[in-house]
């Protein structure tokens, strides 16, 4: 059975990752936890309420014992007695397949960073004609980069999902919020209960910068492979980085005893294709949450 992947996250967010938790309160303590179908975890210690919010995915015990029973993701929450939400685990069975259109956003986006052939951009490019084509002076685009390519995939981008009263959205659906500031763009995955720390291809990445605001800029998860003890190797495609289109791997270290540090490099050995990916991240920037397009 997978260790137990269990992590108190001090964030800087201003806004609850769950639903339940008021303003102002303790942001509540965060369990990742891949699984494998059959796989039972260890009691989880806390008091109050237990609930899953797909018991077909992993079911909870009274006393805080997970069980993965079919392949998905699920969060399993513990409530206290005025209702808050005190454990929040992220309970990731097996690795459903990546959805074909979320495919076709990756491909897409890579396409474009092929045909940028790393030259810079102007700050009137497609990406801020497609998000708002009066901006003649251009906007930092790297959110508009990622949406254009969920909007060619037909995926439905709707600005109202950051409204109180947007629609409902069904469990696990196709998601992207047609907005292009960092900004809303977690605002918006936030509305929706689709912000996660366990990153999946196709995934929307905040990055937020030491020392400056957690909403700093956005990239498109293109491929994870789990590493093992909560750490993860990310390949991604980002824009507006010097007004060029670049390609990145690294680490991402779910379990990193300081947020602001979760980035690191992969082993020099596993640096084999320096023609495609930057091997070092942006200085000072680290993953502050993933935003789930699917699941």
């Amino acid at each position: 059975m997978k260790k137990l992947l269990a992590l108190l996250l001090i964030t800087t967010l201003v806004m609850p990752l769950s639903n339940g938790l008021a303003a102002g309160k303790r942001e509540p303590k965060l369990i990742l936890l891949p699984m494998q179908v059959g796989e039972v975890s260890q009691a989880i210690q806390g008091e109050g309420t237990w609930r899953s919010e797909h018991p077909d995915i992993a079911a909870v015990s009274d006393q805080g014992v997970i069980t993965a029973l079919a392949e998905g993701y699920t969060l399993v929450l513990l409530s206290n007695k005025k209702n808050e939400v005190t454990v929040r685990c992220e309970v990731q069975v097996g690795e459903k397949p990546v959805p074909e259109e979320i495919t076709r956003v990756i491909e897409s986006a890579l396409a474009d960073w092929a045909a940028a052939d790393g030259k810079p951009l102007p700050r009137y490019n497609e990406y801020t004609k497609w998000f708002n084509p009066a901006a003649k002076d251009g906007f930092g685009w790297c959110g508009a980069f990622v949406g254009l390519h969920f909007d060619k995939a037909g995926i439905e981008m709707n600005k109202e999902y950051r409204a109180k009263n947007a629609p409902p959205l069904a469990d696990g659906s196709l998601f992207a919020v047609r907005q292009a500031s960092q900004t809303k763009l977690y605002e918006g995955f936030q509305s929706r209960n689709r912000l996660s720390n366990l990153p999946r291809p196709g995934y929307y990445i905040i990055y937020g910068k030491k020392g400056s605001t957690p909403y700093t800029h956005v990239g498109l998860i293109t491929a994870v492979k789990d590493m093992g003890e909560g750490v993860y190797l990310l390949e991604t495609v980002e824009g507006n980085l010097n007004s060029r289109i670049k390609r990145y791997s690294y680490l991402y270290d779910s379990l990193a005893e300081r947020k602001d540090r979760n980035i690191r490099p992969i082993p020099a050995e596993m640096q084999t294709r320096p023609d495609e990916f930057n091997y070092e991240y942006v200085k000072d920037f680290y993953i502050n949450v993933f935003g789930q397009t699917w699941y």
